[in-house]
């Protein structure tokens, strides 16, 4: 196996765990796939074919730049304090597509393509996207998401979008 087709296969599979981690609500391990500084962001459409581009001057879907944040986002999900929340709904991901964009030093970039199925109250919904993540390799020779950018393709989403559905 050559070392371009097993960075593409390491990368590949880190981005299938961290969904996986998310649709069996395994809050901790998910969190810990995040560097300190890491930045989570999902923009908002500016019309059809424009993304908003600065997330501290413009509306995002989501936005968190530290991992502080990332933490109380999870604790109001799971404490019950957030009623949009709860119960949380089951999730499923879908990950596919996952192409290496850039590798230098001790980062790599990658896009993929993805697919949410959420279910609660007896109602199923469904996201599609895109993803960009940013991972930096650590001294234990793991990868870290430092950033992660959730591009969401609906054009309508009748409630509220948090994390567990991207």
């Amino acid at each position: 196996m050559t070392d371009k087709t097993a960075l593409q296969v390491e990368v590949e599979q880190f981005i299938y765990r961290e969904a996986a981690m998310v649709d069996q609500s395994r809050w901790q391990e998910w969190l810990e796939m995040y560097t300190e500084d890491m930045t989570y962001w999902a923009p908002s459409w500016v019309n059809e074919n424009e993304l908003t581009s600065d997330p501290e001057t413009e509306v995002s879907i989501v936005y968190m730049n530290n991992r502080k944040e990332l933490e109380h986002r999870i604790w109001r999900f799971t404490s019950g304090e957030s009623p949009a929340s709860y119960p949380l709904p089951r999730t499923n991901h879908l990950v596919s597509n996952v192409a290496i964009t850039d590798a230098s030093g001790d980062q790599v970039t990658a896009s993929s393509n993805w697919m949410s199925q959420t279910y609660r109250d007896k109602e199923q919904r469904l996201f599609g996207g895109y993803y960009q993540h940013i991972l930096t390799r650590q001294e234990d020779g793991a990868f870290k998401i430092s950033h992660k950018k959730v591009v969401l393709l609906n054009d309508v989403v009748d409630s509220f979008v948090d994390v567990y559905h991207l």
